[in-house]
């Protein structure tokens, strides 16, 4: 079928065929700005289609993974699209990681190309460094930067079978237990249902104006607000990086009425000198993800007007699946909201069995978002267990309203800014730090990131510096991994049998 049309009946849940169907519908509404450069709905499909061919002509065919440096900027977007598209699958990685990190990523998914910007494998000796035959093609945004010509007016005719909703869209990596990251797989059965599950909670309506100022490798990019206003007909505001100025520059130039931003990010906004000033008067609710908003934060933004929608979300659920209301009289702060249509919740005690109501436990979840396996060389690996709950290894509790509150986590990955940190990976990565007999890795509590890396050291003499341990990290681990309190102590925690007891590491900052 041609791309440009809306997908047959049965047929819709490819990810990206709400595009197609807002461009064959509202041609001419604005669907993307970024910087001075704004693209109607058309001319976002266009630059998809022409994007397709690209690919195509470069190598990439269906079913080849495609690893992609996940910058906000509008080259990878069209790119996250043109490759899912033609049936690719997608492998965005974080803008800052690191020639080690994508060594892994690339050993895991065996990518057919890798997509970046010019300067991207100048500091990735690792995998810049590999001749092999089986070595991906390195193409920069100018190899597939949409142009005109012979190959656009082909492009214009492309025809292209969207991909089965069963098909992997996306492997989005994801901090792990073990410290190597693991991939997640997504199917564009997943995407779309995350996507439906946002639109069941978000007031987001064909007149808002959304502000992303994540990088694109982030679930809630692939799942979550950009997506939900897109298949309303509404217009997305890309922001290149997350400044509290440049933010606020931004919903006061382009009307911007909602945004997503993790919770640091809503913190650092209410704490800007001009919070107050009219530069936010359109902006009306921020969705918040990765952990609710800072109470001292919420009522900041609730005195200036705005309106905060917390969610519960993974990677492993394709972004949300819980939202608080927004409008809701009496909802805790703290409420991560209901579950939306099609997810199931439970939480659950020790033995699996369903936790009283306002009783803590793990949190379970079922439902079509919920990716079913992990991606290994070796094949798929479950995600679920045999029933299909994904035991999301984060405790909460869910009142007799039916809400859910997360208060903490029954694992160690540490939640900085909105970003999954595994302890152990970064422990991983100081162990040859000189000096160094033992280390350990915790997250602390903090007003603005929810959490910061705490990096715990038993040394031999001396006492290293956090300079120290980011220059030793520095192209080792991307810099929101890094530490930014170390506590230098006599022992680490330990229990009868030699374990390290994380519990306890925290209180050792009161004691440093």
């Amino acid at each position: 079928m041609s791309a440009a049309s809306t997908a047959p009946a049965g047929a819709d849940t490819w990810f990206g065929a709400h595009l197609v169907a807002s461009a064959a519908e509202v041609p001419s509404r604005v669907a993307l700005v970024f910087t001075d450069r704004s693209w109607t709905y058309a001319e976002l499909e266009l630059a998809i289609r022409r994007t397709v061919a690209r690919l195509e002509k470069a190598g990439v065919r269906g079913g080849d993974r495609v690893v992609m440096q996940g910058a906000a900027r509008p080259e990878a977007l069209i790119t996250l699209f043109a490759v899912t598209r033609m049936g690719a699958v997608l492998v965005p990685v974080h803008p800052q990681v690191t020639g080690g990190e994508l060594a892994v990523v690339c050993e895991e998914t065996a990518p057919r190309a890798v997509v970046a910007d010019e300067g991207f494998w100048e500091h990735r000796p690792a995998v810049a460094a590999d001749s092999a035959p089986s070595a991906p093609l390195r193409l920069t945004w100018d190899d597939l930067r949409p142009g005109d010509g012979p190959s656009a007016a082909v492009a214009e005719g492309l025809h292209v079978e969207p991909p089965a909703g069963s098909d992997i869209a996306v492997i989005a990596f994801t901090s792990g237990t073990s410290g190597r990251p693991k991939g997640v797989a997504l199917t564009h059965d997943n995407l779309h249902w995350s996507m439906v599950a946002g639109l069941s909670r978000l007031p987001v309506g064909e007149d808002d104006v959304a502000l992303v100022a994540t990088p694109l490798a982030h679930v809630a990019v692939l799942g979550g607000l950009p997506q939900c206003t897109w298949a309303r007909r509404g217009t997305v505001v890309l922001a290149p990086k997350f400044d509290a100025g440049l933010f606020i520059d931004l919903v006061r130039d382009h009307g911007v009425t909602c945004a997503f931003a993790v919770p640091a990010m809503a913190a650092l906004l209410a704490r800007h000198p001009r919070f107050g000033d009219g530069g936010l008067n359109t902006l009306r609710w921020v969705l918040s993800g990765g952990a609710p908003v800072q109470t001292a934060t919420r009522a900041r933004l609730d005195e200036r007007g705005i309106g905060v929608v917390n969610s519960f979300g993974l990677t492993e659920t394709s972004a949300g699946v819980t939202y608080s209301a927004l409008d809701a009289a009496g909802e805790p702060p703290t409420s991560a909201g209901r579950p939306a249509p099609g997810v199931e919740l439970r939480v659950v005690d020790e033995a699996g069995s369903p936790a009283p109501v306002e009783a803590p436990g793990e949190i379970w979840v079922r439902g079509p978002s919920v990716a079913s396996s992990y991606w290994t060389p070796t094949g798929p690996r479950s995600t679920t267990d045999p029933d299909g709950w994904f035991h999301t290894g984060d405790r909460g509790r869910i009142d007799a309203q039916g809400r859910l509150e997360v208060v903490g986590r029954v694992k160690d990955t540490i939640i900085t800014g909105g970003e999954n940190v595994d302890p152990a990976e970064v422990e991983n990565a100081l162990t040859d730090l000189p000096g160094v007999v033992e280390v350990a890795v915790s997250g602390a509590p903090d007003p603005v990131w929810g959490e910061v890396v705490t990096a715990f050291l038993v040394t031999t003499d001396g006492e290293p510096s956090l300079d120290d341990l980011r220059d030793h990290l520095d192209g080792r681990l991307a810099r929101h991994k890094w530490p930014r309190r170390l506590c230098v102590v006599p022992a680490l925690p330990r229990g009868a049998t030699g374990k390290l007891q994380r519990a306890r590491l925290t209180a050792l900052l009161h004691n440093d």
